[in-house]
Formats: C-alpha cells, structure tokens, sequence
C-alpha cells in the first residue's frame, strides 16, 4: 500500500470516529499507524517477492526445531517425502522473519507441510575455501495432518520432482506404484512411490497437470 490517501484512510478506520474539538488528538493517533502500516506494506511486498522467487518446493514432515545460538537462528528439521531428512536454516531470530517463521515452525512439527525454500551461500570462515550453499526455509504451508491423503496435482509435482523434472518417467512410476489415476493420494503410498526411484536434484517446481 503506497498511496498517501489510502494509507490515511485506512489508518483512519483503525484509529475509529474522532469525535468534535478532538482533531488534534485523533490526527496523533492517525499519523503512526499510517505510517506503520506503510512499513508493514513494504515489508510484505519484500515477503511475497522472495516467496516468488524460490524455484524449489519440499513436502515432509518437521520433525524438530532448534536454534542455533551463535547465528540466532532457527533450524527446522523435515522428513522430506520419499528423501531422507533434510535441515533447512530460518532468517535470524531478531528479525520478524526469523520469528514468525520459527514459531509457525514449532506450531507445524508433525504436520505435512509444504516448504518453499532457497539456496543461499554463506562464507565459511576460512577465506580460501569457496562458500557453502544451505538451504533457507522462506515460508512454511500446512496442507493437512501428517497422515492425511495429499491432493493429486501435489502428488504428481512431487514425483516429477524426484525423478529430476522428467514427465514421462514419473508417469511410469506412478503406474507401476499403482497409485489410483486421480483423486486424493494416501500418503503412505505416495512415500513408497517416491521411495522407489532415486532421487535427484532436478528442476523443481514443475507442473505435472499436463504430464498424465
């Protein structure tokens, strides 16, 4: 939200009716929180543009959470469907990011959730040997409990992923798993589908409404 006027208005309903000989007073009330929720708007369009920029989705289970005390940040543990464990680092616990993301994170542990994630460099502390890349969680989606059926267009993306963003093999392991043609797939034959073919590091996020 950018626009003066707007912002005004709506920091004007949320301050609520000014009532007469007051103008001053409620002008007081107004003026901070326009001006927060500009910030907060700024914020958010930063958010919604790093989720858009990941190019990676990963569906498991969060099995921990911990932090890290010397970077302050949070550790988020998931059982990656059809991969082994995988740790993914938060942003620093002294920013909102960092909060919000670990505490929805704790919130989520034993739950099926959808990560979007990237793949960030961090310098190692001798100067000579190249950077690591790590995995950054970014954002956590809960679609349901950890034992609940996955939706079939998830499924399918999921399996195409695993095979390295090859459609026609995925679709070949999906029959030959015999997982039904379409509808809700249980999650316990999706991880023994996934479990079957080895898993690469292919193209993410591919769209597998088109594969089969």
């Amino acid at each position: 939200m950018t626009d003066p006027h707007q912002l005004i208005i709506a920091a004007a309903q949320a301050a609520g009716p000014c009532p007469p000989r007051l103008e001053a007073a409620c002008h007081n009330r107004v003026r901070p929180i326009a001006l927060n929720l500009h910030l907060d708007g700024m914020r958010l369009a930063a958010d919604i543009a790093r989720i858009q920029a990941t190019k990676d989705r990963v569906r498991g289970i969060p099995t921990r959470v911990e932090i890290e005390e010397s970077s302050n940040r949070g550790f988020i543990y998931v059982k990656a469907l059809g991969r082994g464990e995988e740790r993914f680092r938060a942003d620093r616990l002294e920013n909102d990011s960092g909060q919000q993301l670990y505490a929805l994170a704790q919130r989520l542990v034993g739950r099926l959730v959808r990560v979007y994630k990237t793949m960030e460099s961090v310098q190692v502390k001798d100067g000579d040997r190249p950077a690591n890349r790590v995995r950054v969680a970014v954002h956590l989606v809960d679609p349901g409990p950890a034992d609940g059926d996955i939706a079939e267009s998830d499924a399918k993306d999921l399996m195409i992923q695993t095979v390295g963003g090859n459609t026609e093999r995925a679709a070949t392991a999906w029959q030959a798993a015999g997982l039904p043609s379409s509808g809700p797939i249980p999650q316990d034959q999706l991880e023994r589908a996934l479990a079957a073919v080895r898993p690469t590091d292919g193209p993410a996020g591919l769209s597998a409404s088109s594969a089969w």
